[in-house]
């Protein structure tokens, strides 16, 4: 008797030991096939199919007018949208000559801004280099991730010249054309980040200056002291980037090229200038400046979903318009 009472409980023991194991594997298969995602208070997950790409190859295909020249590989997006209807990971909305802060989320969070770090590229190039200065397409400048300017190796320009390129096609190859101009591309890397921490950008860093490493990065606070100082000392800058677009003839140092503005609100009457930007890692970026009522508002978003940059952009823009309207 007691024999079959042992017997009994030690089959008992197996079973309870076989429907473990078995649990345990079963969650550990659904932990390496469905991924974490995490979601804060102020975040809704919605579909993560929707961002229009080329599957086969990995290139973004859709019709943000930016998609040529700063389309990447990428991994599938994760698509967020926050309860105030913006995808934006961080962003700011100021004045830009009084310094009031109108909205912001995440200010202060350093994320990669992609190619906005051509605004920097820019502003250093033009202090150390005189606007008649030749610069030369180098082989190693045009090996950079390709974008739609056309400008390829060989092909000589002004400074003035390249200055199109680089801010209304957000040409790669013109900013690292300009990074070995005149010194070494290591040197002109630390003079970029010198300037930004001269201006506010305290937590910027500058790996490249095409905005094509993920290391580039900043918070949008940062990028708020770099549209303060375009608007006040740098105009110039910010007028060429008013440009729809922009074309060179043909000579001896150049063929001919057109090269269009990617930013969604350049044609707009209010526009001041800005920039955009995107990469897998950084999602999409831009800077605007825009007459809100006769007020010069900066408006940066950081990691917005893919193609949505505009949308979150125009969503703030009205809440200061509103804003403004009632002051």
């Amino acid at each position: 008797m007691h024999y079959i009472q042992r017997n009994m409980l030690l089959l008992i023991v197996l079973c309870v030991t076989i429907l473990g194991i078995t649990a345990a594997s079963r969650i550990s298969n659904e932990s390496l096939t469905k991924p974490t995602i995490a979601v804060d208070s102020n975040t809704s997950l919605v579909d993560q199919g929707n961002a229009d790409r080329d599957n086969s190859s990995g290139i973004y295909t859709g019709n943000d007018i930016s998609a040529p020249t700063e389309a990447s590989k990428v991994v599938q997006p994760q698509v967020m949208i926050n309860k105030d209807g913006i995808s934006a990971l961080a962003y700011i909305a100021a004045n830009v000559e009084t310094g009031e802060i109108y909205v912001e989320r995440n200010s202060s969070e350093v994320l990669p801004v992609a190619s906005m770090s051509k605004l920097v590229t820019a502003f250093a190039a033009t202090d150390i280099l005189a606007a008649s200065t030749s610069i030369t397409i180098s082989k190693f400048a045009a090996d950079v991730p390709p974008d739609g300017s056309g400008i390829r190796e060989g092909e000589t320009y002004t400074l003035d010249e390249i200055l199109y390129p680089l801010l209304l096609d957000s040409s790669n190859i013109a900013a690292e054309a300009l990074s070995s101009s005149t010194t070494k591309r290591s040197k002109f890397l630390e003079l970029m980040s010198s300037y930004a921490w001269e201006i506010g950008m305290s937590s910027a860093y500058f790996a490249d200056p095409s905005g094509v490493s993920s290391h580039n990065a900043a918070s949008a606070f940062d990028l708020l002291a770099l549209a303060k100082y375009l608007y006040k000392f740098r105009p110039d800058i910010l007028a060429l980037t008013r440009t729809y677009m922009y074309e060179v003839s043909t000579t001896t140092e150049h063929d001919s090229h057109t090269f269009v503005s990617t930013h969604p609100f350049v044609n707009d009457v209010n526009f001041i200038g800005g920039k955009t930007g995107r990469t897998p890692e950084a999602g999409d970026t831009m800077l605007t400046i825009m007459n809100v009522g006769g007020n010069p508002v900066a408006i940066i978003v950081l990691g917005s979903n893919y193609n949505t940059r505009a949308i979150d952009t125009r969503k703030i823009l009205d809440t200061v318009t509103r804003m403004i309207k009632t002051q």
